[in-house]
């Protein structure tokens, strides 16, 4: 065998090898793709509960991107030995998504660790926001965790552990505070109102001339029902607003009660 002839075979072999890993890659990351939305799926079906969902399950779909990366980086170094610019370039395409893909998912990852554990969140735990009777019982009605003043952090929960909400609130959450208005009660109220309408919740009950506005707020992967209740009491010549978001389901809420309470608080703003 000549040298010309080997030096083709060797090129030939490495190009298999290119197509081969690159091919690889983009089925993991379909594969990764697939199993990410399987999470939601398969938990609004109720066949796993929300802990699989959002830990194992997610983990092998993150775990499944990263091996993509890898392959992907193998690529690109296969095609910049062999001078393959039009390879190169579809490695570092598959590359790039692989490592965006498990990146995000490693980012939530890493903040589900770092956020507290609670599944309810307001602006005053000293002076809680009261939901009403009619919203109770709807949330009774859909068995959902009572809503307590007075809610723990369990066990096995890091720095977290025996923490009271409150307490574990206020060392993560310190910008989530009451907000003074302006606009008298029934203004801002009505203002609640049109804010949580403005952002898609579902508005349940307002009483202007009480106070009182409530909604309910469902995720789009999970579909996770969350109440959110606003007060507003007088505060001198303005009004003082309260709000309070919490969880139908036990557990880790990921950030998203606080996040609640944040674009009401935002929201108001706007439509004042």
């Amino acid at each position: 065998m000549t040298r010309t002839s080997t030096l083709e075979e060797t090129g030939r072999v490495g190009g298999f090898a290119r197509v081969a890993l690159l091919v690889l890659a983009l089925l993991l990351i379909i594969v990764s793709g697939l199993i990410m939305v399987s999470g939601p799926m398969l938990f609004r079906m109720g066949i796993i509960d929300l802990a699989t969902a959002m830990g194992p399950v997610q983990a092998a779909a993150m775990w499944t991107a990263a091996a993509a990366t890898g392959l992907g980086l193998v690529g690109l170094v296969l095609a910049f030995v062999g001078a393959k610019q039009r390879a190169g370039i579809v490695a570092v395409l598959v590359t790039a998504l692989a490592a965006v893909m498990a990146g995000n998912m490693f980012g939530r990852n890493v903040s589900r660790a770092d956020l507290p554990p609670i599944h309810d969140v307001q602006t005053d735990w000293a002076l809680p926001v009261a939901f009403t009777e009619a919203t109770l019982k709807e949330r009774e009605k859909a068995h959902a965790v009572r809503v307590r003043d007075d809610a723990m952090i369990g066990e096995h929960e890091g720095r977290w552990s025996g923490m009271s909400f409150a307490e574990a609130q206020s060392k993560f959450y310190v910008d989530i505070a009451p907000q003074k208005m302006t606009g008298s009660v029934a203004q801002v109220t009505a203002g609640a109102a049109k804010a949580a309408e403005r952002m898609g919740w579902t508005v349940t009950r307002t009483d202007p001339e009480a106070g009182v506005m409530e909604a309910t707020y469902r995720s789009a992967w999970y579909e996770l029902v969350h109440d959110i209740a606003v007060r507003v009491i007088p505060d001198g010549t303005g009004s003082r607003v309260d709000v309070r978001a919490t969880s139908r389901m036990p557990g880790h809420d990921m950030g998203g009660n606080a996040a609640l309470v944040k674009d009401m608080l935002g929201e108001l703003l706007q439509v004042s």
